[in-house]
């Protein structure tokens, strides 16, 4: 079977190929502009009186300098903000939006025309298809971010598919799939594992068990959707004070070693170590990928199965685990911190890792590719979606939810509390409704409460005040997330929860569409119950017709 598996990157696109059925590993196709490169920029210039510009000569363009030309770059990122916990990431952190992005339709925009994201990433997609000349059938395997929801998922499969001479379309997340090539290839002992995957666009971790016979199993996952390689481009750019092309400034940074000499990005401006160094950690790029890795390391605590009578890693407890704790507990519970992502070529980041962790718990792409396999970090997610697309069984993948979440008695300033974490999850939908312990019972059944979301930080993003509607104040009222990802109330004595708020940052879309229709059928039934009530009350109940004795 033919198989080919793509790496559809914020900055760029690969593609890679392997038969099944030889013993050769898969092979990056050369698709850039330059010999022997795998890479092609995943950049579009739509034009307005000429077909658009994909790849390099796009790239080359510098934004916003042609009112006839609107330059679309990491169009990755913004495809992935339909996801609502990622939505919910952007407008915390207040990013900028691209002129050329309508948010709430997703469609890219130019001259006055909508053109859908999916559309826009089928062109870039297809010129990749067409200069690796594929023909013939085969199969698809795909690499996805781990905060890709269904409709992320579901886009790229239909956009593969379309692309002609697919079969079938396989879609895993990005770090599992550098676990499975570096497995496939037999370089990776079994173990636990932290794979620190940083893109162009975004970091993502898991945390993960390989077993003796292959299969993987994903406890954690998490990420920074906004952080990742454009970020440390536009810090550069700002620090140089530069407006030219951002491809020539990446080029340049990708050069950049600490004893090697500056970099000339386009023949007036100089990019040196210090200048990547003095950005870096200026913003703590470092240490705000340790955030989700803590996260992802506290929720496998939880749920790692180390054996069958350990609730939690090695039978040890579930530790407060500041930032600080982080490289012992590490230590005791992962074989190693696994690098993979063009970013992480770069020395600054397996330093600064191995500073905190340990040299011996660090490892590059490179240590664990052979070197059939060329620059690991770039193409191994491509060549692991060979493998995975054939790969059996497939990984199986545990989440919780993302949040903590308080119910306060405002007067008395008794609260309880979920914590992030603390209840089983699959893909963000609690899979059995979580109901807190009770509130201290208000002596005024009129008492106001206060109900709030904040982040794993404690960073609060909602806050809602309301009163509950029961009909009387016996019991005390309870937290309450239902299996559609709903907050309420549990107010008791038989009577119905109340829900607060209906809509919060993680549902998912397929949860919002589970409710509309239940709400659609409690809507049909009291329209029932009505006409049936109007019957009995105007109409004759024995069907007797008026005037017979």
């Amino acid at each position: 079977m033919q198989v080919v598996g793509v790496d559809f990157g914020t900055s760029n696109v690969r593609i890679a190929t392997w038969d099944d059925e030889s013993k050769l590993a898969p092979r990056p196709i050369n698709i850039g502009a330059g010999e022997g490169a795998s890479t092609m920029p995943a950049v579009i210039a739509l034009r307005r009186d000429a077909p658009p510009l994909v790849g390099e000569a796009a790239d080359a363009l510098n934004d916003g300098a042609d009112a006839d030309t609107v330059v679309v770059r990491n169009l990755k990122r913004w495809a992935l903000s339909g996801d609502p916990y990622v939505d919910w990431s952007l407008k915390a952190s207040q990013t900028p939006l691209p002129d050329w992005w309508d948010p709430d339709a997703q469609h890219v925009v130019a001259f006055g025309e909508a053109f859908p994201v999916w559309e826009v990433i089928r062109q870039i997609l297809a010129e990749a298809v067409r200069r690796a000349g594929l023909t013939g059938e085969f199969d698809w395997g795909a690499g996805c971010p781990v905060q890709a929801d269904s409709d992320y998922r579901s886009g790229l499969t239909r956009t593969l598919g379309e692309l002609g001479g697919g079969k079938s379309v396989a879609v895993i997340e990005e770090p599992i799939l550098y676990l499975t090539l570096a497995h496939r290839l037999a370089t990776l002992e079994p173990g636990s594992y932290l794979v620190y995957d940083l893109g162009g666009g975004s970091f993502d971790c898991a945390l993960a068990e390989v077993d003796a016979d292959g299969q993987t199993t994903v406890y954690a996952s998490g990420g920074a959707p906004l952080l990742g390689g454009a970020n440390i481009d536009a810090m550069l750019a700002a620090r140089l004070n530069y407006a030219g092309s951002p491809r020539l400034l990446r080029i340049a940074k990708e050069q950049l070693a600490p004893t090697g000499p500056a970099q000339d990005v386009d023949g007036n401006v100089s990019l040196a170590w210090a200048d990547l160094e003095s950005v870096l950690n200026q913003s703590r790029f470092l240490e705000r990928t340790l955030l989700p890795m803590r996260e992802a390391y506290i929720s496998a605590k939880v749920i790692w199965k180390y054996d069958a009578n350990a609730p939690t890693l090695g039978g040890s407890v579930i530790p407060s685990c500041r930032l600080s704790d982080l490289p012992s507990a590490f230590a005791k519970d992962l074989n190693h911190i696994i690098l993979t992502g063009g970013p992480t070529k770069s020395p600054f980041f397996h330093a600064g890792l191995s500073e905190k962790f340990g040299a011996l718990k660090v490892r590059a792409a490179a240590d664990l590719i052979p070197s059939e396999i060329p620059e690991p970090e770039l193409t191994g997610i491509s060549i692991g979606a060979c493998y995975a697309a054939a790969e059996n069984p497939s990984p199986l993948y545990v989440r919780r939810l993302p949040a903590r979440i308080t119910l306060r008695e405002a007067g008395a300033g008794t609260s309880v509390e979920y914590q992030p974490y603390q209840h089983f999850a699959t893909n963000f939908n609690p899979a059995t409704s979580f109901l807190s312990a009770p509130l201290a019972a208000p002596a005024n059944p009129d008492a106001k409460y206060e109900l709030t979301i904040a982040d794993p930080e404690g960073t609060v993003r909602h806050r809602r005040q309301f009163t509950l509607d029961r009909r009387s104040g016996d019991h005390a009222p309870r937290l309450l997330i239902d299996t559609l990802g709903r907050i309420g109330v549990d107010v008791g004595n038989n009577e119905p929860p109340q829900m607060v708020i209906d809509d919060p940052p993680w549902q998912t879309r397929r949860q919002r569409e589970i409710l509309q229709d239940i709400i659609a059928r409690r809507q049909e039934q009291e329209r029932s119950e009505r006409e049936r009530v109007r019957r009995l009350t105007t109409e004759n109940p024995f069907g007797w017709q008026s005037g017979h004795g």
